[in-house]
């Protein structure tokens, strides 16, 4: 997408702050030939970022803290997957150590 596909999928944000995202790196679109590039991915992002900054008036200082929170809770959440896919592909007595491990450790 173009910055002024964007701009129309995303009533609420301004020219000026989608410049401000991409200036300071909170989306990281990909240059095409005719500039930046934004998939779904940024688009969401971008979609945050005015629900942070318009609905619950986050100041900018703040923004990139936040972001930084969601990424961190998204790689989580992407791992935790992978080690439920990898444990569910395990036999029973595998998932019943791990189970019993982590209760171990939770009571540690």
């Amino acid at each position: 997408m173009t910055k002024t596909q964007v701009l129309e999928r995303i009533g609420r944000l301004s020219a000026e702050r989608l410049e401000i995202c991409v200036t300071r790196a909170w989306v990281k679109p990909r240059e095409g030939e005719r500039g930046p590039a934004f998939d779904e991915t940024d688009l969401a992002r971008l979609q945050f970022i005015v629900e942070l900054t318009e609905d619950l008036e986050v100041n900018d200082d703040a923004v990139p803290v936040i972001l930084g929170l969601m990424d961190e809770l998204s790689t989580l959440r992407r791992r935790m997957r992978a080690l439920d896919e990898a444990l569910n592909a395990e036999g029973e007595d595998v998932r019943e150590a791990v189970i019993a491990r982590l209760r171990d450790r939770a009571g540690a």
